[in-house]
């Protein structure tokens, strides 16, 4: 289930990444800019987890939501999140936090050299959050690239 964010809640969060957005600051030196063609939440673990996502293009908030996971049995759960950003190059930055936990993983693409990223949020068997990223999926290629196929 897909959670939207209220106002206050989103505020909240945002206030909480402040210190961690202004450490960034001077590091525009060796960004580089790329596509971001999708993300996705999935828990490999045998209980619930409810993750939480933010994505940033350029610096401004895009992207905010909570994703209730059932636990794993068997099958793992995956939800892609709906896409709220631009599909073209900017400076992204995924963060992504698990349940009701303070520390936010984060999974900045101004610092890789590919030009198109697919981000995975994944609970893993220890319950343990981490991102997993795919360098240009076939997300990625245009409708002319893909008819090649």
């Amino acid at each position: 289930m897909t959670e939207r964010v209220s106002r206050r809640r989103l505020l909240a969060g945002v206030g909480t990444l402040g210190l961690s957005a202004l450490a960034g600051c001077g590091s525009a030196a060796g960004s580089s800019t790329s596509r971001l063609a999708y993300v996705r939440v999935a828990n490999w673990h045998a209980e619930p987890h409810t993750v939480h996502v933010l994505v940033e293009r350029d610096g401004e908030l895009v992207h905010w939501s909570s994703h209730d996971l059932a636990a794993r049995d068997g099958q793992i759960t995956t939800q892609p999140l709906d896409r709220t950003w631009a599909d073209a190059e900017a400076e992204f930055v995924v963060r992504v936090r698990l349940d009701d936990g303070t520390t936010w993983k984060v999974f900045d693409l101004a610092s890789r050299e590919g030009d198109c990223y697919g981000v995975e949020a994944r609970v893993d068997e220890q319950g343990s959050i981490g991102v997993w990223y795919e360098q240009s999926p076939r997300q990625c290629r245009t409708a002319t690239d893909q008819s090649t196929d």
